[in-house]
C-alpha cells in the first residue's frame, strides 16, 4: 500500500461535536476510484476538469473527534472512506458508537474515470461524466443526475432514481415498482437492478 506523493490536508473544526476535513489528492496514475460508504449517510460525487481528486468530509456526533478520513492508494486504485480511528475505544459498550455519529462526503473526481461506490444505507448522489460508474448498496438510495458513461447500480431495498435526457436503460426490480417516464435511447448505458427497491426514471430537457 502506498500513499499519494502530494496530499494537501486542511482540517477545520466548527462548533460542538462537528469536524470538517478537506483533502486535495494528486495522483495522475489513478484510473479507479473506490468509495467505501459503509460509515456514511451521504456521498455526493461530481466530475470536474483537471487531475485532482477533492474530498470534503463533515463528521457530526458525540465522537466526531475520533473520526477520520481514510485515503490509500493500491496500485492504480485510490480508496476513499471515513470511520473511527484505530485507537478509538467506545466508552459506552451498551450503545453502538456508529448510531451517534454521521458522516457526509462530497467528492470531486476528474472526468472520465472509473468510480465504484459500495455501502449499506448511504444516500449516493452523482453528477457528471464517467468512464464507468458502479454503485452497490443495501437499503441506501442512489440518484443519478445526467450521469454519462457505463453505469451499473445494484440495491437490495434502496430506490434508484434517474434523471437523464437520453440513455440506453436496462432496469429490473424483483418486488419493487418500476416507474417509467420514457427516456429516449442514447449512447450512455445504464444497468439498474434492485430486489425490493423502486426504480424511477425522469426525463430531463
Amino acid at each position: 500500500m502506498k500513499f499519494f506523493p502530494f496530499v494537501l490536508l486542511i482540517i477545520a473544526t466548527q462548533g460542538f461535536a462537528q469536524k470538517k476535513v478537506h483533502k486535495v489528492l494528486l495522483g495522475e496514475s489513478v484510473n479507479l476510484i473506490q468509495v467505501n460508504a459503509e460509515n456514511c449517510y451521504e456521498v455526493i460525487l461530481e466530475t470536474v476538469e483537471g487531475k485532482a481528486v477533492e474530498v470534503d468530509a463533515q463528521m457530526d456526533g458525540e465522537y466526531s473527534e475520533d473520526l477520520q478520513m481514510n485515503v490509500s492508494e493500491v496500485g492504480n486504485t485510490l480508496v476513499l472512506g471515513a470511520g473511527f480511528q484505530p485507537s478509538f475505544i467506545n466508552p459506552n459498550d451498551k450503545l453502538s458508537a456508529h448510531k451517534v455519529v454521521s458522516i457526509a462526503l462530497k467528492i470531486k473526481v476528474p472526468s472520465y474515470k472509473n468510480v465504484e461506490v459500495y455501502g449499506k444505507s448511504a444516500r449516493v448522489v452523482a453528477f457528471g461524466d464517467y468512464s464507468r460508474f458502479d454503485v452497490t448498496l443495501s437499503d441506501g438510495t442512489c440518484e443519478l443526475h445526467k450521469v454519462s458513461g457505463e453505469v451499473k447500480v445494484r440495491t437490495q431495498s434502496g430506490n434508484i432514481i434517474v434523471y437523464a435526457d437520453s440513455a440506453n436503460i436496462m432496469a429490473e426490480t424483483k418486488y419493487g415498482t418500476y416507474l417509467k417516464n420514457p427516456i429516449p435511447n442514447g449512447d450512455d448505458q445504464y444497468h439498474l437492478n434492485s430486489v425490493t427497491g423502486n426504480i424511477i426514471l425522469n426525463k430531463t430537457e
